[in-house]
């Protein structure tokens, strides 16, 4: 009889965390937001010197474009309980274009291939790798 019970415990527990995994399984518009945070604080970081501190504005005035070209350049693949999410940026494409005769003269990257596991309501960039010109 105890070994019953233990077994229906530990089948709740399961369901009820397999249930709390669903429902905090965050959705693209939240990876979009998360995206867009995470290009303020750590891509502006890598913009050169004269740019950098025009970034972050640069991509608050302009997030509904960078969040389109977000989810354009993102695969999500939704597993239910958690979703991973591959993208792949390009400085480029969110800088001003008239800044892209300096880009080719800086030693940074051009480019980030990231992959991000959403679980839990939250984030986690788990490879992230440069692109070099």
């Amino acid at each position: 009889m105890k070994g019953c019970l233990w077994g229906l415990g530990l089948t709740i527990g399961v369901g009820a965390l397999g249930a709390l995994m669903v429902a905090t399984n965050p959705s693209p518009d939240e990876f979009e937001a998360y995206a867009l945070e995470q290009m303020k604080t750590e891509l502006c970081k890598q913009v050169p010197a004269g740019f950098g501190k025009e970034c972050p504005g640069f991509l608050e005035q302009n997030k509904v474009s960078v969040k389109k070209m977000i989810r354009e350049n993102t695969q999500r693949r939704d597993y239910y309980f958690f979703s991973r999410y591959q993208t792949s940026l390009s400085l480029r494409s969110v800088l001003p274009q008239d800044v892209m005769p300096f880009l080719s003269l800086m030693p940074i990257p051009t480019g980030y291939d990231l992959e991000t596991l959403g679980i839990f309501g939250n984030f986690y960039i788990y490879q992230a790798q440069s692109k070099q010109p």
